[in-house]
């Protein structure tokens, strides 16, 4: 094989990783949403309460989740879930 159908090879095998762990994510936000709205649950729902909320929070508010989502790390119940 030569370099050229290696590399071509990676590519595919990191966009199949990078599409499952799209999937996980998915899987997990829905989770997440379902547990906190139960019965109530609608993509629609949560589209339009994260919708309202961002739209009508200060820039410093946004700036603090901003801040909050890039230091995340799942908690250990979060990941035997799945």
């Amino acid at each position: 094989m030569n370099n050229v159908d290696l590399i071509k090879k990676k590519i595919e095998l990191l966009e199949q990783k990078k599409s499952e762990m799209e999937t996980k994510e998915a899987l997990t936000l829905y989770r997440k949403f379902h547990k906190i709205l139960g019965e109530e649950y609608s993509p629609e729902l949560v589209v339009g309460l994260v919708s309202h909320t961002w739209e009508n929070k200060s820039s410093k508010l946004k700036e603090a989740w901003l801040q909050k989502a890039t230091s995340f790390r799942p908690s250990q119940s979060l990941s035997q879930e799945n």
